[in-house]
């Protein structure tokens, strides 16, 4: 039930959003995780991927309101095996654009799908929450962005995500 109602508000979030001045776009990229307990590392860092649906609706000319859907996959190396969790997300954010370059800062609301080989033997909380900042750069229909997630919720005994992203995205 808490699965459902965390989907949904995530999708009514992201859906009754609505703009005059709209940009749609898909993002996909690398992701590196990186688990900690009280700010120092555990585990080895993880690699792997997501994928983004954003939309950015103009506020004033040069100020958009960034929100979307992201899958992601939080993941560390353990002595048991890699420690995966699957994530559908709701980004929401500000995003400040001068010519090709951009500046984002928000936050994600993250709903777990799953989880598997967990460090403690316990399951990871069924939500995780994080802060964000990024820069990019456009051309065309294209963008390249990175960003850094601070994870503000202890998931699993203490653990906290946090995850360096680099993608490439296509803007419609």
């Amino acid at each position: 039930m808490k699965r459902f109602i965390g989907l949904a508000t995530i999708m009514l979030l992201v859906f009754t959003l609505h703009a005059q001045d709209t940009k749609l776009g898909v993002r996909v990229g690398y992701q590196n995780t990186r688990m900690s307990v009280d700010g120092d590392k555990v585990g080895d860092t993880g690699n792997s991927f997501y994928l983004n649906v954003y939309k950015d609706s103009k506020i004033i000319p040069f100020l958009f309101f960034h929100s979307g859907i992201q899958y992601s996959q939080a993941k560390a190396g353990f002595d048991n095996g890699d420690y995966r969790i699957n994530y559908l997300g709701a980004p929401i954010g500000l995003k400040a654009k001068v010519g090709p370059l951009y500046g984002l800062a928000g936050a994600t609301f993250n709903v777990k799908l799953s989880d598997d080989n967990s460090p403690t033997g316990e399951s990871a909380k069924w939500y995780d929450t994080n802060t964000f900042v990024g820069l990019g750069f456009s051309f065309l229909m294209l963008n390249v962005e990175g960003r850094y997630a601070w994870g503000l919720t202890d998931i699993n005994q203490g653990i906290h995500n946090n995850a360096f992203q680099i993608g490439l995205g296509l803007r419609f």
